[in-house]
């Protein structure tokens, strides 16, 4: 995983989104993966954020959290390299210390070394079995 982010593979991108990003809380690493707009899908609507809205998505949700940690069981990259799939379990901890973990799976796209877009229909509380 280097380079800069237009030498970037889509897998990397995604990896360094999830396992640098999110579990190190690498704010000025998500100010360089996130595109300048991010489309996120859900069943039957879809949400569009500007580059701020969601880089401050990503330092708001960890806000709320002492420890988030993403885990990615499933790295899936599609042939375009815009494309790639996870399935990932998340175990995170309040700051009063309670303990839950949730599990979904994902589909992102990335442009030019940033994430354009993001498929998800919600998650889970739990693991994967």
């Amino acid at each position: 995983m280097s380079g800069g982010p237009s030498t970037r593979t889509a897998r990397e991108v995604v990896e360094l989104y999830n396992l640098v990003v999110w579990n190190t809380r690498d704010f000025a690493l998500a100010e360089e993966l996130i595109g300048e707009r991010v489309i996120r899908h859900d069943v039957g609507e879809s949400v569009v954020l500007s580059h701020q809205q969601a880089v401050a998505r990503i330092v708001e949700h960890c806000a709320m959290f002492a420890d988030i940690r993403f885990e990615l069981n499933l790295v899936v990259a599609g042939d375009d390299d815009e494309h790639v799939a996870i399935v990932y379990q998340s175990p995170m901890r309040t700051a009063d210390g309670t303990e839950l973990t949730i599990a979904s799976m994902e589909i992102f796209r990335v442009v030019d070394g940033r994430i354009t877009e993001v498929w998800n229909c919600g998650y889970k509380q739990g693991e994967w079995q």
